[in-house]
């Protein structure tokens, strides 16, 4: 997200005014992101007939203006859970917060899947073993319980440590091959363990501008090698799209389950001032099943919201799995302790956006929160108990009570209906 640091050493229903189809043939007349010319700018105005017009879409389509939700938002709205800085019990804190997230009525949770930093994701209560790939990880008794809880739609963090290297020129095309297998691997064992229940597995990796560029470096100017870096990123991609997609052809066969393959964007609007963007410069060069959209550089207002979606979308290339324009919104949050006004009333903006552009999911960032509070000192022992102490990214509280973002989507899960048994959310 923008004001942190990488955390890891490593890396509406479909009403009658708005859906995908129509925000993509907004988006191809040039009212959204295609304009002719040039790259569209999201701080030059649009017309203002066209501009009240998208309002008019996104109003529709928030939330506290709908009189029944969608059948499936429990399964397409959820939040993120890993390296909060408190507890609230003495499970396994991936377990405790797994079920937090089903007790709030969410059926959507976001974990970090990554075999060599369980124990820094996931610390109390926990005993980790030595994990040294994918398939380690998700045999582990922690990973098996959490398949077991009743989620429908799992957004995995995942990051194996054969591809840790990703970034370094002059690697050879065993180290490709390599990483192909080890998302081959996992999605066929997954297809396995979830053959009988109808559950979207989502493999993502981090905020992949950072990850292009370096934690917080704007590119502006952009260092002499960013064609050749894109190009290593693109290569990265392909190949583990190219593990998910091969296993699921050999493997998926009647499963019920879904394992699908994302990359996350989040300095898309670099792009309307001609910065070089792993939307514009790697996106089109890689099919990917769908996109994760980690979106603090949009949330100025739900309109920025709207044409930073169409921007990902004008570029991205997603495959038959989910369709053209198969866009998430991975990571979206308030850091309340400093953000305190509006916190309801912005997020029912963000969703009625969400509905109104059709995107598959959004995951709030997130249960526990995981940032220390400016000025805290260093080394502070955790778990802490203090609120003040944080910076406020979280749906519970440390001493458990629910946050003004906690409120307000658990009451939207208790309004949503139960995904009939029936269908599918792929």
């Amino acid at each position: 997200m923008e004001s942190r640091p990488d955390p890891f050493r490593t890396w509406g229903r479909q009403g009658p005014l708005a859906s995908r189809r129509a925000f993509l043939r907004i988006a191809a007349a040039g009212t959204l992101g295609g304009l002719a010319g040039g790259l569209f700018s999201a701080r030059a105005a649009l017309p203002s007939d066209e501009d009240a017009r998208i309002r008019d879409l996104i109003e529709a389509q928030r939330p506290s203006r709908l009189a029944r939700l969608p059948a499936d938002f429990n399964a397409r709205v959820g939040a993120a859970h890993v390296a909060g800085r408190y507890c609230l019990t003495g499970r396994p804190f991936l377990l405790e917060g797994a079920d937090k997230l089903l007790e709030l009525g969410t059926r959507l949770g976001k974990f970090w899947f990554i075999p060599d930093d369980a124990a820094r994701s996931y610390p109390f209560h926990s005993q980790w073993g030595r994990c040294r790939n994918f398939l380690e990880l998700a045999r582990s008794d922690y990973w098996v319980q959490l398949f077991a809880r009743p989620f429908q739609t799992l957004l995995l963090e995942a990051q194996s440590p054969v591809e840790n290297n990703w970034r370094n020129a002059g690697l050879g095309e065993g180290f490709y091959k390599a990483v192909e297998q080890e998302f081959y691997d996992l999605t066929a064992h997954l297809c396995q363990v979830f053959r009988t229940r109808l559950v979207t597995i989502v493999l993502q990796h981090w905020e992949g501008d950072w990850l292009l560029r370096g934690s917080g470096q704007k590119w502006n100017p952009p260092p002499d090698d960013w064609r050749e870096r894109c190009a290593r990123m693109r290569r990265w991609l392909s190949a583990r799209q190219a593990g998910v997609t091969r296993a699921r052809r050999d493997h998926a066969g009647e499963a019920k389950c879904v394992v699908a393959h994302a990359a996350e964007v989040n300095r898309v609007a670099d792009a309307w001032d001609k910065i070089p963007t792993m939307t514009t410069e790697v996106l089109p060069g890689v099919e990917l099943d769908l996109i994760s959209y980690s979106a603090y550089d949009a949330l100025s207002s739900p309109l920025t919201l709207w044409k930073a979606i169409a921007e990902i979308r004008r570029h991205a290339r997603t495959g038959p799995l989910f369709g053209p324009g198969a866009v998430f919104l991975g990571e979206v949050g308030i850091p309340e302790n400093e953000q305190k006004d509006r916190i309801a009333e912005r997020w029912d903006q963000w969703l009625g956006v969400a509905l109104a552009a059709e995107v598959k999911y959004v995951a709030h960032w997130e249960l526990y929160c995981n940032e220390f509070a400016r000025g805290v000192a260093p080394g502070t022992k955790t778990p802490i108990a203090d609120p003040a102490l944080v910076r406020g990214f979280w749906l519970v509280k440390p001493d458990g009570s629910l946050s003004e973002s906690g409120r307000y989507l658990a009451g939207l899960w208790k309004r949503s209906q139960a995904i009939p048994a029936s269908a599918s959310h792929k």
